[in-house]
């Protein structure tokens, strides 16, 4: 099928460009409305967004000439490990709350123009049915990411996205030999095998630096910096924390549920509840997940002050329930032994390993043996287990990257570049990043289908004369 590319800003069907680029032997050039780098969550939604817009501007049976370039063997990777496998893609509960950055409020941009309800609207449209957990977490019905990422493609390929995989963009250009001309530069986009994609409008969402495994190496950041952007020093986000492992490692492999807390110079910063996982190196779980960002900041040099990890396994009691059942214990059976205390109240090895810690002396006592103060350190350690915490785990563990392009620099209501017209980015390469939950996956669509849409309409705006409409304000019900 021919696709079809712009020309003095009017829709006419020609074949794409082949053969050797000026400069570049062996390599051949693709033109292009608009380029997306990166087919992930975001760099999809942008595509199919901006391939619906410009197709009905031109009528349905015209190509709307956008190219979706990803350097993977395919699109979504990532996609299809997010929630365990089951693609956690949204929340219900939903607040600005639930993100990070330096300006938190450029998010709203984006998740007002596309919120939950417009989103599960634009996949319902695609042909999925989603289902809403307890806890306010969105699934798809049958609890597949991959068929998240099979109807992604699917729509993509339906509004005639062009997508082209195992090409690797090393630089985006908006001057040189390779760029159009002066009069219509555009953007000219270098692949690491010297294959050149020219665009009027580029949509950057290449990620971050989180799950390298998946192609994530930060090549977006070099774009967008060799540009005059500024960068926010990216850490991990959304990964496991290392602590001194004294106490943690001969708990490793135990689970339990309880409530994590993070906490610097004795001040709370967070607390989370949920399945803690003892570790070799540490603690993991969702709820240490969620306190990754202080600990992270700290060891990137961006925190003053160590964190500490307190762990409540028995947060439904208060202290004083609690210091009465352990009496109580204790005066029923004086002649339990002291490593059979705790049992049945939490996980045997970690009662024994409280018990331990708490006296200081071996387990071959019984109960009778524990003064009161022994019993009330006891009670502490069950509400109040801390530990330091070093560091997190690296990029390959982590979901989600912290930092990344300074907001600043970017439009709120378009996500455009400040600096360079016609260039956009969406998605996790930008200095947003959410909790556990769907929140990230959230920012992904809405940051993916403001970009499309903006460029497209930016596109129809600057080759109105055409005969095409210079702008659809309202295209599938979304503002």
């Amino acid at each position: 099928m021919p696709v079809v590319w712009p020309c003095c800003g009017k829709f006419r069907k020609m074949k794409p460009d082949t053969g050797s680029a000026a400069g570049m032997p062996g390599s051949y050039a693709v033109n292009g409305r608009l380029a997306i780098v990166g087919g992930g969550a975001a760099g999809l939604m942008a595509a199919i967004t901006a391939a619906r817009i410009l197709r009905e501007a031109a009528g349905n049976g015209t190509e709307p000439g956008i190219i979706l370039l990803e350097g993977q063997e395919r699109v979504g990777r990532k996609l299809l490990a997010t929630g365990n496998g089951r693609c956690n893609l949204s929340n219900n509960k939903l607040s600005i709350d639930h993100y990070h950055g330096r300006d938190i409020r450029f998010a709203l941009g984006a998740l007002r123009r596309l919120p939950v309800v417009s989103t599960l609207a634009q996949f319902r449209q695609m042909g999925l049915l989603c289902r809403v957990d307890p806890d306010g977490r969105i699934f798809p019905y049958s609890y597949q990411a991959a068929a998240v990422l099979d109807l992604l493609r699917l729509s993509a390929e339906q509004a005639g996205v062009r997508i082209i995989t195992d090409c690797k963009i090393k630089q985006v250009l908006t001057s040189g030999p390779y760029v159009k001309s002066s009069e219509d530069p555009g953007f000219c986009l270098l692949a690491q095998d010297g294959r050149q994609f020219r665009a009027d409008r580029v949509i950057v969402a290449t990620g971050g630096l989180a799950a390298p495994a998946f192609g994530c190496d930060g090549s977006g950041y070099r774009f967008f910096t060799a540009l005059g952007h500024h960068l926010v020093e990216p850490f991990p986000a959304l990964v496991q924390i290392c602590t001194e492992t004294e106490l943690v490692r001969g708990l490793a492999g135990i689970k339990c549920e309880g409530m994590a807390s993070a906490s610097r110079k004795d001040k709370i910063i967070r607390s989370e509840t949920g399945e803690v996982l003892f570790t070799e190196y540490g603690l993991s779980g969702p709820p240490l997940l969620q306190l990754a960002r202080p600990v992270a900041e700290w060891a990137a040099g961006l925190a003053d002050g160590p964190v500490m990890i307190s762990l409540n396994f028995l947060p439904d009691l208060t202290s004083s329930e609690l210091q009465t059942w352990l009496i109580e214990r204790q005066q029923i059976n004086p002649e339990l032994p002291l490593a059979d205390f705790l049992t049945g109240l939490v996980n045997k090895k970690l009662g024994q390993t409280i018990v331990k810690t708490a006296v200081g002396r071996s387990l071959n006592g019984t109960a009778g043996s524990l003064s009161a103060q022994e019993i009330q350190k006891i009670r502490q350690l069950l509400q109040n287990w801390s530990v330091r915490a070093v560091g997190t785990r690296d990029w390959s563990q982590a979901q989600v990257t912290a930092g990344g392009l300074a907001t600043a620099d970017f439009r709120p209501d378009t996500l455009e570049s400040r600096l360079v017209p016609g260039l956009f980015a969406a998605g996790e390469i930008l200095d947003i990043d959410g909790d556990c939950g769907g929140f990230n996956l959230q920012w992904a669509w809405s940051s993916g289908y403001l970009a499309g849409k903006k460029a497209a309409e930016q596109w129809l705006a600057a080759n109105a004369a055409g005969g095409l409409p210079g702008r659809l304000d309202n295209p599938g019900g979304q503002r």
